[in-house]
């Protein structure tokens, strides 16, 4: 007879359950935290490079921005070729110099190596120390690409290692410095055309007052070459209205004193367009790739080798370097833009 308070047992996991479960629990567990791991990585890379790449992208505005002030004041003066007294027409000139070069004819210090391609010229910037509130100054402005030590540019109190990268550089003497006149006075005083060569280098090789860093100011990191192409408004033929045809610099190189034979036509004026090109990388393949000991990067001097020496094959140079950097598994981003300059005032 069974008795009616008897309790029956009760019920529960058996331990084979919960081993179940417990090894299902880990497994959720540890995909999460990978998952969460993963999402942490990604985010601190995106905002790594978002943030090296903001620096590129300011000093990029910069640049593009001071370049499409660059002017040269031509005017119309009276010339006489045969030297009798008698005016034979009008030939354009100026005592201001808009020139793009090879970086690496501006020689080398001991902390910088110039790379690539610059643009220096004369802009109202008024940039100044000893006058104020005349923004009109005119004063000379450059930009070229260097490789080497943050030794002349970090400040006193900062006590570390030097860091060798590729920069950008501005050159940015201040109004009261600018050389442009004194480079051209001697030929203005026996009355013969202007040459302008030592004003952009005034901080080189003892031109000028200053040593090679006095007047460079590095606006940002990682920026592994600049391309600056003048460019006119000629159109290709057939081609769309937006491509431009670099007649006055096929090779990219422009100098607004030259009267070499083929270009004197364009002389004594600023093109109407500049496209200027600049690649920048991230701060970890500059790590990767730089030696502590300040050696030149062959890695990417090799690659850049040969490229930028024709504005015909631009686009495919430009390739290139995009597929020798994705080679080279280095994050980059290439900034491009077709400057109007607005003080040209083009005729042939």
């Amino acid at each position: 007879m069974k008795n009616g308070n008897q309790i029956s047992p009760a019920k529960g996991f058996s331990l084979i359950e919960m081993m179940v479960s417990m090894s299902i629990l880990s497994v959720l567990m540890l995909m999460l935290t990978v998952l969460l791991d993963q999402v942490q990585k990604s985010w601190r890379y995106s905002e790594s490079r978002i943030s090296q790449f903001r620096e590129a992208r300011v000093a990029f505005d910069l640049m593009t921005k001071n370049i499409g002030q660059a002017s040269l004041n031509t005017y119309w003066n009276l010339k006489d070729d045969n030297k009798d007294g008698l005016f034979d027409g009008y030939y354009r000139t100026s005592e201001l110099h808009f020139v793009a070069l090879d970086a690496d004819t501006l020689g080398s210090s001991a902390n910088q190596k110039p790379i690539g391609q610059g643009v220096f010229f004369q802009a109202p910037l008024g940039f100044s120390g000893r006058y104020r509130n005349l923004n009109n100054l005119f004063n000379g402005r450059g930009y070229f690409v260097a490789f080497g030590s943050d030794k002349n540019f970090k400040p006193s109190f900062v006590d570390s290692e030097d860091r060798y990268r590729f920069r950008l550089m501005e050159f940015r003497p201040r109004a009261e410095d600018n050389q442009i006149f004194e480079d051209g006075r001697v030929e203005r005083e026996k009355g013969e055309a202007q040459n302008f060569d030592s004003w952009f280098k005034q901080s080189l090789g003892g031109i000028g007052e200053g040593d090679f860093e006095s007047h460079l100011n590095p606006i940002a990191e990682n920026i592994l070459t600049l391309v600056v192409s003048p460019r006119d408004s000629l159109e290709v033929s057939s081609a769309s209205r937006k491509a431009t045809y670099s007649r006055i610099a096929p090779n990219y190189r422009f100098d607004s004193n030259s009267s070499e034979e083929g270009f004197s036509e364009f002389s004594q004026q600023v093109p109407p367009l500049v496209r200027v090109t600049m690649v920048a990388i991230d701060e970890a393949a500059a790590v990767r790739y730089t030696d502590p000991g300040g050696a030149l990067p062959t890695e990417f001097i090799a690659r850049m080798s040969g490229l930028f020496k024709n504005t015909d094959s631009y686009n495919e140079d430009i390739q290139k370097l995009t597929d020798a950097l994705n080679e080279l598994k280095v994050s980059h981003k290439v900034f491009s833009s077709m400057v109007m300059l607005r003080s040209a005032k083009w005729s042939s």
